[in-house]
């Protein structure tokens, strides 16, 4: 221990620099455990709630269609539901869901003060809705608020929570069916559904919705946060790589600096093994040191990114978890690394013959080589030059180490703006074919607007259907609309437009390039009434997974012709020709949306960029200093015979100066090369077109930046060189 802190006293400086890079990259790795984080909470929720593996709305369901429903194989529980848009005073739109408090063992609410309604006039509802023991008129009616609470499907919603019977006079019976299934693995659900929706057809009812599945006990985001936290655990992986380098140069630094001592020592008889340990202890000592920081850092930023997702997502707030897998892994690893990467130069440390180590020059100069024979006799232009190739090429390993350091950096900063202009670019083009200014989207299930009496009466409007669906196998957007539509300009990719009144569609492309389909093709597209088949008349450049269908045959197969769901309008404060409940978005406020959301994901990756940057950053100037010591010599005698600072800081921008150019270009192209990766498994994994936009300009920014950058580590190393006397270096003393 004591010989630890005298190595700490010698090299405050690069050790603190590696402790610290290793800690920022230990807590990067650290994002790894959201998934972990988040489903903890999410999961502890399911059971405590009691959320449904499967999650339908209906056409009105009875009390013999429930029993029925019962009776299939494989359904533990069925219970309904009534689920009905309700307008309070001030004219805000929300929901009051009615429960069987007496009996249900799905979706039970969570109180957080008074009681569950015992009357046809009491609510439990969320805190902005209003007091306890205040009344709130829903539909002109008027109900006291005798509880506060929610439950983990309406967590993120103000809702209202009643007795069934109470939201059943508007619903004429359950319009919404939740399900716990015997086996909840994804093709056993989706195998229940169907034999669940042919039971009801059975009965006279249907699916009013496409189902949502949760299976394996999993809620509705968590394969999002998953894509989330690995992409930016890749990151921070990246990041773990990069200060291990750093490490290995500090490490080297270090144990380089006792060549001497150790030479002594040997010369006394110690033993070689005995001086490796000891050797290596200094590795793992700071290695340690950075994980009593890092690990702690770890667990803050994934309880900090799993918060996030949460409450922006889900409504809730998790409490403080750790995945002591992803902890002990980061630890055993980075000691794992530390070992390793100080065995190598323990080893050639006590390796070096012993008049050469006593000696403490450099025993293999420039041109012991043949290769180095013949690199002197070209014309590698001035002394300086000529200095700077033939280090770089006496010590290739160190230069191939710093040239990956500079790409290591340069890819990370060129990368991440990639990430986001693409995404940026992809989220404009998802919306650059809408050509209306709002959408009225009935709060009801199924279809309860009349496509042709139920316009906007304020301008230009049309009717339509945007229902969820699964599209060749992956879930997406099915629109109804009319073939004449003024409000979607999609731009044709390949065949034609859709003829009225025909069963052609058209299929974004991204889609139908990852599923196989071409244009002619027969496309199944899974409606909430049951698969319905359509054939390909064209692709479109819509990014996500979409199918476009005439609106008065998607309205047929969904078993409500003549009617819709939505309402597209010229204007952004459109009002309805029916009294129909609807929510009002516009393209403006659904943009902002997506904005947000990305604002909040943009900033980690930038943070984890940062990381990366300045843990590459560190790692060049150690192995600088490495470079440093080894030719302290040299830089001695060219201080003794006259050479100034400016000469020395010309020397190493010189010999920096190809390992820039090297380490810009390689960076260029591995940020090019792993966002097309990182974009192309999102595209592979979802079936859609997100397509790649180099951030070009921001290489002029990452070029001056990085230049700049190792011309201050170049003013730093000479400094530090130069603190030294002259005859101190020369004669080798410590």
């Amino acid at each position: 221990m004591k010989a630890m802190l005298r190595q700490f006293r010698r090299a405050p400086g690069r050790i603190a620099a590696s402790i610290f890079a290793l800690a920022l990259a230990v807590g990067a790795i650290g994002v790894l455990a959201v998934p972990a984080v988040s489903e903890g909470t999410l999961h502890e929720a399911v059971g405590r709630d009691g959320l449904g593996d499967i999650i339908v709305d209906t056409t009105p369901l009875d009390a013999d269609d429930l029993a029925a429903v019962n009776a299939v194989d494989e359904v533990v529980a069925a219970e309904g539901q009534a689920n009905v848009a309700v307008r309070l005073a001030d004219g805000t739109l929300t929901r009051m869901i009615g429960l069987d408090f007496d009996h249900q063992t799905m979706d039970l609410v969570q109180l957080s003060v008074g009681r569950l309604p015992a009357a046809d006039d009491e609510v439990v509802a969320t805190p902005a809705l209003g007091a306890l023991g205040e009344t709130v008129r829903a539909n002109g009616r008027p109900y006291e608020i005798v509880g506060h609470g929610t439950t983990l499907w309406w967590s993120d919603s103000d809702v209202l929570f009643a007795r069934f019977d109470t939201a059943a006079e508007f619903t004429g019976g359950a319009n919404r069916l939740v399900v716990t299934a015997a086996d909840d693995g994804d093709d056993e659900l989706r195998a229940l559904a169907a034999d669940i929706r042919t039971t009801l057809q059975a009965e006279g009812e249907n699916f009013a919705e496409f189902p949502i599945y949760l299976p394996n006990g999993s809620t509705p985001i968590d394969q999002d946060i998953e894509q989330v936290s690995v992409l930016i655990g890749l990151l921070g992986v990246f990041a773990g790589g990069v200060a291990l380098v750093l490490l290995a140069s500090t490490t080297n630094t270090l144990i380089t600096e006792r060549t001497r001592e150790v030479a002594v020592m040997r010369a006394l008889g110690a033993r070689n093994r005995p001086l490796r340990r000891r050797l290596r202890r200094i590795a793992v000592g700071i290695t340690g040191i950075a994980l009593v920081i890092g690990l702690p850092l770890g667990v803050v930023i994934s309880n900090y990114v799993a918060r996030m997702v949460l409450e922006e997502f889900v409504g809730i707030t998790p409490a403080l978890a750790v995945d002591w897998w992803v902890l002990g892994g980061s630890a055993v690893g980075a000691l794992v690394a530390a070992r390793l990467v100080a065995a190598r130069a323990a080893r050639r440390v006590t390796a070096l013959p012993l008049a050469e180590a006593l000696r403490d020059r450099d025993g293999s100069p420039f041109g012991a080589r043949r290769s180095h024979r013949l690199l002197g006799r070209l014309p590698t232009g001035g002394l300086l030059g000529r200095i700077a190739i033939r280090t770089s090429v006496r010590t290739p390993a160190r230069t191939a180490a710093v040239t990956v350091q500079v790409a290591a950096a340069v890819g990370a900063a060129f990368l991440i703006p990639t990430l986001v202009t693409s995404i940026n670019e992809f989220n404009t083009a998802t919306l650059a074919s809408w050509r209306w200014e709002s959408v009225a989207i009935a709060r009801d299930p199924g279809l309860p607007l009349p496509a042709e009496d139920g316009l906007d009466t304020t301008g230009r409007s049309e009717a339509g259907i945007w229902k969820d669906g699964e599209i060749a196998g992956k879930d997406g957007n099915v629109f109804g609309i009319a073939p004449d539509t003024e409000f979607f300009d999609v731009e044709l990719r390949d065949g034609s437009w859709i003829e009225p009144g025909t069963r052609e569609v058209l299929l974004s492309a991204g889609t139908a390039e990852r599923r196989g389909v071409e244009v002619g093709d027969d496309v199944e597209v899974m409606l909430a009434g049951g698969p319905v088949s359509y054939v390909v008349a064209g692709t479109v450049d819509d990014y996500a997974v979409a199918v476009y269908v005439d609106r008065d045959v998607l309205a047929a197969d969904l078993g409500e012709p003549g009617m819709a769901n939505v309402v597209w309008s010229a204007s952004d404060a459109p009002r309805l020709a029916v009294d129909q409940p609807v929510w009002i978005d516009t393209a403006a406020g659904l943009a902002a949306e997506d904005e947000a959301a990305r604002t909040a994901i943009v900033g980690i990756f930038g943070a984890i960029a940062v990381i990366v940057v300045g843990v590459a950053g560190l790692a060049v100037m150690s192995s600088l200093t490495v470079n440093l010591f080894e030719r302290r010599h040299e830089f001695a005698a060219m201080q003794a015979i006259g050479a100034r600072r400016s000469r020395l800081r010309r020397l190493i921008v010189t010999e920096l100066a190809p390992v820039a150019a090297v380490g810009i270009t390689g960076g260029l192209l591995i940020g090019a090369l792993g966002a097309r990766g990182i974009i192309g498994s999102f595209e592979a994994s979802n079936a859609i077109d997100i397509g790649v936009v180099d951030a070009v300009g921001m290489i002029p920014f990452i070029v001056a930046g990085t230049l700049l950058g190792l011309g201050l580590i170049a003013v730093l190393v000479v400094r530090s060189s130069a603190r030294r006397p002259i005859a101190v270096t020369l004669r080798g003393a410590a």
